[in-house]
């Protein structure tokens, strides 16, 4: 894919968004924004970005690139912070006639997509200029956005697509592509020398698929069913996570004791190799809970 260079005299590149220009960033992005509220959460971004509001600091910070040339924008983007499972998967629904399990459920998925979000960016809108289009402005975009959240210390960039052409194109810029209108997300907490793994499942709109940029090595994509049964799971997150804003049982926290003195044990008496071999295999005969 070409690279837009610039030419003698002028700037080519990426940049944050400046005051004053909310409105070609909204013409830009507009044909992307799929329904009324993606077109009120644009209009309300630009205008933020126009009266020099820092939105990097807030809550859930944001921020708008664009693609300069020859003083034309040429392409935009806007990066915010995840926001995953903010709603209750649709695979839930049949515990409804379950109240208490539900809510058990509902509160697990919830946990578990805050660790999720604590290390992910979202990448909401970006698009190209028609007349611009395929000389490498739109990877500049993502991989500038890629470059600031990895500083940032977020651990991958995701993002929507409802196209296949799309799909294919993220894809060829190192983007993992789930399955439509279903994504499994696969974690692993370290406890001692171990890992216990733990997943969850987030369905998506109609026609939709997540893309999801690894932004560190221990985020790749996973299969974590069985030849009969497949589950891809198009992330696994690995790692350092700081679970200790999470309300953990005391007897959770006892167990995990337990575990890790086991395991050292184990490892005193085989060698680490063949602990972990026998730990792998011990979770390998146990079967998956389905979503």
């Amino acid at each position: 894919m070409g690279r837009v260079k610039a030419r003698k005299g002028e700037t080519s590149g990426v940049r944050p968004a400046r005051a004053g220009e909310g409105d070609a960033v909204r013409n830009l992005l507009a044909e992307v924004a799929r329904d009324e509220q993606d077109r009120v959460q644009l209009a309300v971004s630009c205008q933020l970005i126009d009266n020099k509001v820092d939105t990097a600091r807030f809550d859930e910070p944001f921020r708008i690139l664009v693609f300069e040339r020859r003083r034309t924008l040429l392409g935009a983007a806007l990066v915010q912070a995840g926001s995953l499972g903010s709603k209750p998967g649709e695979h839930l629904d049949e515990l409804k006639a379950h109240p208490n399990l539900h809510a058990q459920q509902v509160g697990m998925q919830r946990k578990m997509f805050d660790r999720v979000n604590a290390v992910t960016a979202h990448l909401a809108f970006m698009a190209v200029a028609p007349a611009s289009r395929g000389q490498g402005i739109g990877r500049q975009l993502v991989s500038a956005a890629a470059d600031i959240e990895r500083q940032r210390g977020r651990r991958m960039l995701t993002g929507y697509v409802w196209d296949d052409d799309l799909a294919n194109m993220y894809e060829r810029w190192g983007f993992i592509v789930s399955p439509p209108e279903r994504v499994g997300f696969f974690l692993r907490e370290k406890v001692g020398n171990l890992y216990a793994p733990s997943a969850a499942a987030l369905s998506l709109t109609e026609g939709s698929r997540m893309i999801v940029l690894p932004l560190v090595p221990e985020v790749r994509a996973y299969d974590i069913g069985t030849e009969e049964q497949p589950f891809p799971a198009v992330v696994g997150v690995e790692e350092p996570f700081d679970p200790s804003h999470l309300d953990t049982p005391q007897e959770l926290t006892e167990m995990k004791e337990r575990i890790e003195a086991l395991m050292q044990q184990q490892m005193t008496l085989y060698g680490p190799e063949r602990a972990r071999a026998m730990f792998d295999a011990f979770l390998g005969s146990q079967a998956w809970p389905r979503g």
